[in-house]
C-alpha cells in the first residue's frame, strides 16, 4: 500500500483549517497568528469558548512541546480575542504530526502543561483519499474524506528514505 503525505506543512494547514469542525468540532479563530514574534499555526475555540492551539508538523519534530509552551505563555499573557475566548478555561494544546519523536513524549511527561498528540495518516482507496487522525494516548480515532480540491496537495512517500 502506498503511503501519502502533504507536500508541505502549509498544505497540511490548509487541509486542517478547512476540516476543523468535522475533525475536532472546533470553530476557526485565526491562522498563522503572530504573537510576541511567534507564529501559531491555528487558533480555534470550542463551543464553550475554550482556546485551542494546534501546532502542525508535516514531518517528525523534536521540539513541538517547547514550541507549544512558548505559544501558551504568550497567549496567556496577552489574551488576544478576549471577546471570543474564555480565559478562565485552560488553553488546550494540540500537536498534529505523522509521528512523534521519543523526546516529545519525554518532554510532555515531565511538563506542567497538558499536551495532546494526534498522529495523522492518509489512506488511498482507488482515486479517493481518507485523512485519518489518531489520538496518540487513546483509542480515539477520526477520519474524513479528502476533498478532491486537496488531492494536488498530496504526494506519495513511496521511495522516500526513512529518517531523512
Amino acid at each position: 500500500m502506498t503511503k501519502w503525505s502533504f507536500h508541505t506543512e502549509f498544505d497540511l494547514e490548509e487541509f486542517i483549517w478547512a476540516n476543523l469542525e468535522p475533525l475536532f468540532n472546533l470553530k476557526p479563530l485565526a491562522r498563522q497568528y503572530v504573537i510576541q514574534g511567534q507564529i501559531c499555526d491555528i487558533l480555534a475555540i470550542t463551543l464553550e469558548q475554550q482556546l485551542i492551539v494546534l501546532e502542525l508538523k508535516n514531518v517528525e519534530d523534536r521540539y513541538v512541546v517547547q514550541q507549544l509552551t512558548r505559544y501558551y505563555a504568550s497567549l496567556r499573557q496577552i489574551q488576544p480575542f478576549a471577546e471570543q475566548v474564555d480565559y478562565s478555561l485552560p488553553i488546550h494544546l494540540i500537536a498534529i504530526a505523522p509521528t512523534f519523536h521519543t523526546h516529545n513524549h519525554i518532554d510532555r511527561e515531565y511538563h506542567r502543561l497538558d499536551f495532546e498528540f494526534y498522529q495523522f495518516s492518509i489512506a488511498e482507496d482507488g482515486d479517493r483519499f481518507r485523512f485519518q487522525l489518531a489520538n496518540a494516548d487513546s483509542a480515539a480515532e477520526t477520519a474524513v474524506e479528502v476533498d478532491p480540491k486537496f488531492h494536488p496537495f498530496l504526494r506519495s512517500t513511496e521511495g522516500d528514505l526513512e529518517g531523512v
